[in-house]
């Protein structure tokens, strides 16, 4: 079904302009009708229970075409008759079938999303979240798109990190850590964590972000903001409180303090390039705020052990 591209022209005459009138009346309403048809088959039912199928599934793709070409036509058409005509009862029609295409984007949008890590095809699956996007945003919908994007990725990302191993860091945990005999275990489980979460898991949601918000810099930073700030900062929660706690108990982790040191400084230009923006800076200069504090201690515990190695020297001469 082809679904016909809105035109409106301006006519001189007073009779040729009533005509226009009429005849583009008449195109909104079947414009309206047609776009309609298609968007009430894809309608979601909150009380089915059947297997979610997408309309941007492989083999929908003259599907997936029509519905967008609808919302397009239909989000045409009201700003027409919103301009024109603003008693009419189309806007009231079109309108609810806009509300219906949009509810029916943001569950493909949100499942699309929930794939992406386990779909090898990134290119056609982030082809479709720019296109759902866009759709969505330009149609006066960005609020849901990115509320969406901001609960799936950020659920997505916390995930990763645990994976990892990184865990909610807290004061006593760390304290335990520090005078447990496994400690360096622990380093070492966070300094792979790391590695991987700055050069894969943060890299590729930056990439991801880039891509399906290509045309929106704004929405861009704003969704990598919310999918990454709380766990980027909770990363570096762990170094930070090894730093307070050693200095507190006196404790000698000179060589763990070197080796978060060097793990930190090596990867400072991806930090750099990564949470550069505005929105999350916060975690470059908390970034930045433990390698001063990593330093400073490190320098100070290699002094205390310079003195003892020589008062102990002195002692045994």
């Amino acid at each position: 079904m082809a679904i016909t591209t809105i035109t409106i022209t301006t006519m001189s005459s007073t009779s040729s302009s009533s005509s226009s009138s009429c005849s583009s009346d008449s195109m909104m309403e079947d414009n309206i009708q047609c776009a309609e048809k298609i968007i009430l088959k894809w309608k979601i039912d909150s009380h089915s229970h059947s297997t979610f199928v997408s309309i941007f599934h492989k083999n929908n793709t003259i599907e997936a075409t029509l519905f967008l070409n609808s919302v397009s036509n239909l989000q045409r058409a009201m700003h027409f008759l919103s301009s024109n005509d603003k008693k009419s009862t189309n806007i009231s029609i079109a309108q609810r079938s806009m509300q219906i295409a949009m509810k029916r984007l943001e569950k493909e949008f949100h499942q699309i999303l929930l794939d992406y890590n386990h779909n090898r095809q990134h290119f056609i699956s982030i082809s479709n979240l720019r296109l759902i996007a866009e759709t969505m945003i330009s149609c006066g919908y960005a609020k849901e798109c990115i509320s969406v994007y901001k609960i799936t990725r950020k659920s997505t990302i916390d995930e990763a990190l645990s994976h990892l191993g990184i865990l909610q860091y807290k004061h006593s945990h760390i304290k335990k850590m520090i005078t447990a005999p496994d400690l360096q275990n622990h380093v070492k489980i966070w300094l792979n964590a790391f590695q991987i979460a700055i050069k894969t898991v943060f890299h590729e949601e930056k990439f991801l972000c880039d891509h399906v918000f290509s045309s929106y810099p704004t929405i861009r930073n704003l969704c990598f903001t919310n999918s990454t700030k709380e766990g980027a900062l909770n990363l570096f929660t762990f170094p930070d409180l090894i730093v307070a706690i050693c200095k507190r108990l006196k404790s000698d982790t000179l060589f763990v303090k070197v080796d978060l040191y060097n793990s930190i400084s090596d990867q400072r230009p991806e930090i750099d390039s990564l949470f550069s923006h505005e929105s999350i800076s916060s975690v470059k200069l908390q970034a930045e705020s433990c390698l001063q504090k990593l330093g400073d201690s490190v320098r100070t515990s290699a002094v205390l052990r310079r003195s003892e190695l020589l008062a102990s020297h002195l002692i045994h001469c």
